[in-house]
């Protein structure tokens, strides 16, 4: 499996990053080509304060061409680039093979 993780730092604006996320960047995430599997949430700190990530999503592929080829379509390259439309507080994406 390949994974792609994208990690939200905290927005500026969390409800908006809320709203903004499941009303208009979700659908962009589903259009994606061979996704085998999504997941997204909120992050916690186990002591309570607020975490220096915000929000976390996987993406998995069956292998990473699946998921570069993804990347690379029209859908990929409407979901990479809408991102900076509600990331505020930035964001980081990682590719990783899983075991």
């Amino acid at each position: 499996m390949y994974v792609i993780t994208v990690i939200y730092d905290q927005p500026t604006d969390p409800a908006a990053f809320d709203e903004y996320y499941r009303t208009k960047h979700l659908p962009l995430v589903d259009a994606l080509p061979d996704v085998r599997r999504f997941s997204w949430g909120k992050c916690e700190s186990p002591a309570g304060s607020a975490p220096s990530a915000y929000a976390i999503a996987y993406l998995m592929f069956d292998s990473r061409s699946a998921a570069l080829t993804a990347l690379s379509s029209p859908a990929g390259q409407a979901a990479t680039g809408d991102v900076e439309n509600f990331a505020t507080g930035g964001a980081t994406i990682l590719f990783s093979e899983q075991d």
